[in-house]
């Protein structure tokens, strides 16, 4: 073999190793460019997935706070709901039972409209027809006037008949009979002292004796004050033993008891 094929020979082998050492070398260096990619990309996804499950925690959070709101504004309207309810039952109490007035209830009461009742038996009714007004019989009766007989303020009603009538106040959408004439022991009228008007039922059944019962009230349903005065035979059995006079259960003398009955009579007001 001459020199020129040695030499030919020798550097074919030479390139042979070169492209095989630099193939070996791309080829390593891909691995480790593909080794550092994949690693490149597994950080990404992990990036990604750790952004991903940042973002659902967030949403669930956020869906959490607007559940909550919502559940608070549902909370609050209910609240507001049970407050209005009440307020609402009432005002519609109020206005299906409208306060009829004092004056309106007496009214109703003369025209038949409703029944009084007896303040002290509320089983025993009035109706206005059972007075027979105007029919000029025994037991008839007149409409009187209205007036403050028991100082509240509002008029009260005069039945005016036998043995000074009846009056009735009227109060809690009722009509009720709070003061009546009963015989010729309880005689019934009315009287000022002191500024203020009384209910005065007088007795004089026995010839010789008379004595007095005096109710103020304050509201027919409220007797704040009484008085009984009279004059009587110190001897039932002896008219000439002279006369003993009482004032609240208290024996006075003639001049205090004539000064005294003067007044309550002097502005006493019958309604028989």
């Amino acid at each position: 073999m001459n020199k020129k094929k040695i030499t030919i020979l020798v550097c074919t082998l030479f390139m042979v190793m070169s492209l095989g050492a630099c193939g070996k070398a791309k080829e390593d260096k891909f691995t480790v460019t593909q080794q550092e990619s994949e690693s490149v990309d597994s950080e990404i996804n992990n990036d990604e997935n750790t952004e991903s499950e940042d973002s659902e925690t967030d949403n669930d959070e956020n869906t959490e706070s607007k559940d909550s709101e919502i559940k608070k504004e549902e909370d609050t309207d209910t609240e507001n709901s049970s407050i209005k309810q009440p307020q609402s039952s009432t005002q519609k109490v109020k206005s299906t039972e409208e306060k009829l007035t004092s004056d309106k209830l007496l009214d109703l009461f003369v025209n038949g409209s409703i029944d009084a009742v007896d303040s002290k038996d509320m089983t025993s009714k009035y109706n206005i027809a059972d007075f027979h007004i105007g029919s000029g019989g025994k037991n008839s009766y007149s409409i009187g006037e209205k007036m403050d007989l028991d100082n509240d303020g509002e008029n009260e009603l005069i039945i005016s008949g036998t043995y000074g009538g009846v009056y009735f106040d009227a109060r809690d959408n009722k009509v009720y009979a709070f003061a009546r004439g009963d015989g010729d022991a309880n005689i019934l009228s009315y009287t000022y002292y002191n500024g203020e008007i009384w209910i005065l039922y007088s007795n004089s059944v026995n010839e010789g004796d008379e004595s007095y019962h005096m109710e103020k009230y304050e509201g027919a349903d409220n007797l704040v004050a009484k008085m009984n005065f009279s004059e009587k035979f110190a001897d039932a059995n002896n008219p000439k033993a002279g006369k003993k006079y009482v004032l609240n259960g208290k024996e006075i003398s003639s001049d205090e008891y004539t000064a005294f009955a003067s007044k309550i009579f002097a502005a006493e007001e019958s309604t028989d």
